[in-house]
């Protein structure tokens, strides 16, 4: 794709991620307006007699306690972020779906806790449990919705404007927040179930990229002038 102006990038995520996400990107003036941010929802998060933790997020890892476990995880980010904090990490599938059938092919023992956001899909707990496993699920935190500030709206207006959605939580954020968009306006959403939250008059103009994966991400980015810079 020729690339006539310099696109605007509008990350949603909350601040956090959007400004790792954001780091050494070029060619595109990058815009953060989050639609979210993590809270506690105040669940106890024990993981006494706990053979194992499931993540599927890296914002869990912020809500363990200490431990010295394997964790199961989606996606290399979770797991770099769950390394960091002493757990025997390892990448079980780039989605919920990839996770849960890696692990019920393990026919692993013991209790695992899978420790996820109050807004979460897939029922990983119930599914596992019905294959045999022993899984119990907490909501640790919530991804509770924030006011779009005026450069969200701001952002909107510009033209050759491209939003990666990383979630169906922030895919139906974005919806309620942007009520007319552009028609030139790209959205690129991480899997099937982001692009299905969102409402069918964006479904046009959204892309679903083919591995759910924060490179895959980056390659179509690509197409549209946006590029990370090598370390």
């Amino acid at each position: 794709m020729q690339v006539h102006q310099t696109p605007t990038l509008l990350l949603t995520r909350p601040r956090a991620a959007s400004e790792r996400f954001a780091e050494g990107l070029q060619g595109a003036t990058v815009v953060i307006a989050p639609l979210m941010e993590i809270v506690a929802t105040g669940e106890s998060v024990s993981l006494d007699r706990v053979q194992g933790v499931i993540l599927t997020s890296e914002a869990a890892v912020a809500f363990l306690p200490p431990a010295r476990l394997p964790a199961y995880c989606v996606g290399p980010r979770t797991a770099t972020a769950a390394q960091a904090v002493g757990l025997a990490a390892e990448v079980c599938g780039p989605d919920a779906e990839g996770l849960v059938n890696a692990l019920r092919n393990r026919h692993l023992k013991g209790h695992l806790v899978h420790v996820h956001g109050t807004h979460t899909r897939g029922d990983i707990a119930g599914r596992l449990t019905s294959d045999g496993l022993v899984v119990t699920g907490i909501a640790a935190y919530d991804q509770r919705a924030t006011k779009p500030l005026p450069t969200f709206h701001k952002a909107l207006a510009q033209p050759a404007l491209v939003v990666p959605l990383f979630s169906p939580r922030s895919a139906g954020l974005f919806a309620e927040a942007a009520v007319q968009l552009r028609s030139d306006t790209q959205i690129l959403a991480l899997s099937q179930a982001v692009a299905e939250a969102l409402p069918s008059s964006m479904q046009d103009q959204t892309h679903v990229i083919a591995h759910p994966t924060g490179a895959e991400m980056l390659r179509v980015m690509e197409r549209y002038g946006v590029q990370r810079n090598s370390p």
